[in-house]
């Protein structure tokens, strides 16, 4: 498998792993005994949950592969040379072409402009496995606010709205995880 299609699923994974999905939903990769591979990926609480799809090759021993989507799961096997297709198939044909537009998901963006590291949410749409688009930014809470330790909030309520962000509606973003006082959090790559 190349490292860009490997890569490329580490990104979609990580995406979704927002301190819950990943308790409950993933991804596996096993092979089969007649030979050829088997994966599933849980689309559940994703922009691909759902999905309906079906594709097929049957072209014999060495040159067959099966994809299904149903149940907010993804199903796919094939012949011990289709890894790497089954893998393009789901990151250049399912992901760009069935994602749920209106699905949002939770992103906390860096908050500048006070002597605290924090972060707040926002909405944002899947554009790739890796680029989320910013569809909107709540109204500022500050229960909502992350940092890295309770510790390292030196300031009360009200200075919150002192801090700004440069993130704006229509924004496109690359995400990471950071683990904040309440655990791990999904965020805008700095």
């Amino acid at each position: 498998m190349d490292t860009t299609t490997l890569t490329r699923l580490q990104n979609w994974y990580l995406t979704n792993c927002d301190g819950d999905w990943e308790h409950s939903y993933g991804i596996s990769i096993n092979t089969l005994d007649n030979p050829g591979w088997t994966m599933k990926i849980d689309l559940s609480d994703t922009c691909l949950q759902d999905v309906h799809y079906d594709k097929q090759i049957d072209n014999g021993t060495f040159d067959w592969l099966f994809i299904r989507v149903a149940n907010k799961v993804l199903e796919a096997s094939g012949d011990p040379t289709k890894l790497t297709t089954i893998l393009t198939i789901f990151l250049d044909e399912i992901i760009p072409n069935y994602s749920d537009q209106s699905f949002e998901y939770e992103v906390y963006v860096q908050l500048t402009g006070g002597p605290t590291k924090i972060w707040r949410p926002v909405k944002a749409k899947l554009i790739s496995e890796d680029t989320l688009q910013i569809t909107r930014l709540p109204d500022l809470n500050y229960k909502d606010i992350r940092t890295t330790a309770l510790d390292n909030l030196t300031f009360d309520k009200e200075d919150i709205f002192n801090y700004k962000t440069s993130i704006q509606v229509g924004d496109n973003i690359k995400v990471e995880l950071v683990e904040t006082f309440n655990g791990i959090t999904l965020t805008a790559r700095e």
